[in-house]
């Protein structure tokens, strides 16, 4: 694959890039680049990382070795939405499903937070870190990616461990949502004063949730879909989604099917009676939308087929929690 097209492939669905030339530079001069994107299990992995999931399949696709960090202590960190005493099982669970996502193979590795968080080595980092922040600086950060309701000091210590991260895992290139921005905006500023080399940033728009209004967290029940969720609950929530006819933005089911769906399946199947024009099949998300926001799909016709295919596609999850509920308690507390 040539450089051109790996660009492509990187850069395709972002909102923001920094920078086009970095990342270009990076590709002519790395035979096998370092990309990562870390998440936090502060509640059940749920249907919003189809972008995130979406993306990290692109750069692995590119000819980066990618890495997940799954950021424990952050969860910890953030107003103890993880538990001390569940950060691990946390972790297990995020890393089975990203997996059992196709998020996995030779070039994917997986790290867990207090791997190398906790050691002296990035202590000392750390320490060094916290007396070139100052406080104003710190909560700008940290205001889209904690709670900063009633903010504690581990708040502003989450943004400044997330730019270290990138030195830590030697990493080329960061992915993540826009919501994070100012956090590897700060890392830039942060990293040369260390003496640490910057990478290359990529965002994406964040992952919308059921009611087409804001970003789906694992935090707000109503507008989640859960990975693990059972046939009834993901046709009971795709049901009630936005989805108003003929309307394309902000349509969560428009956007599951982009990112989650049509990657995975060849043909996509809507079920219609002849008296409403018989059956669908299309092979392209384009020819989807168009014809969507023709009004030549009903949106209950799109809800059905979405459901059914998010059914089937999350099938191994759910198959996999089946046969290990007590997994899933960690959840309830």
């Amino acid at each position: 694959m040539d450089i051109e097209t790996k660009f492509k492939i990187i850069t395709n669905k972002t909102v923001e890039i920094v920078t086009e030339e970095k990342i270009l530079n990076i590709l002519r001069t790395k035979e096998r680049p370092i990309s990562y994107w870390g998440v936090a299990p502060t509640g059940p992995p749920h249907l919003g990382y189809y972008r995130a999931i979406s993306k990290q399949l692109d750069l692995i696709n590119a000819g980066f070795k990618h890495k997940i960090l799954i950021a424990n202590l952050h969860g910890y960190l953030d107003d103890m939405k993880t538990p001390w005493g569940e950060m691990n099982i946390r972790s297990e669970i995020y890393k089975k499903c990203f997996q059992l996502l196709g998020l996995k193979g030779q070039n994917v590795e997986y790290i867990t937070g207090s791997e190398f968080q906790l050691t002296q080595r990035y202590s000392l980092e750390l320490l060094k870190a916290l007396v070139l922040v100052t406080v104003k600086r710190a909560t700008r950060a940290a205001s889209e990616v904690v709670r900063m309701e009633d903010p504690k000091v581990s708040s502003l210590v989450y943004p400044i461990m997330q730019s270290l991260d990138c030195w830590a895992l030697d990493v080329d290139l960061a992915y993540s949502g826009i919501d994070n921005r100012h956090v590897y905006m700060l890392a830039s500023k942060l990293l040369p004063q260390l003496g640490h080399k910057i990478p290359a940033y990529i965002f994406t728009p964040l992952g919308i949730g059921l009611d087409g209004k804001e970003k789906m967290s694992a935090s707000n029940k109503t507008t989640r879909l859960e990975l693990f969720a059972n046939p009834d609950d993901i046709k009971l929530k795709i049901n009630k989604a936005f989805c108003l006819e003929g309307e394309t933005k902000n349509n969560p089911i428009l956007e599951y099917c982009e990112f989650f769906i049509f990657p995975r399946v060849k043909k996509f199947f809507i079920k219609r009676p002849e008296k409403f024009g018989g059956n669908i099949e299309l092979n392209e998300f384009d020819d989807l939308q168009y014809m969507f926001e023709k009004k030549e799909i009903h949106p209950q016709d799109l809800k059905s087929a979405t459901a059914e295919y998010l059914i089937d596609i999350l099938n191994p999850i759910r198959d996999f929690f089946n046969e290990n509920k007590d997994l899933l308690k960690t959840f309830e507390k």
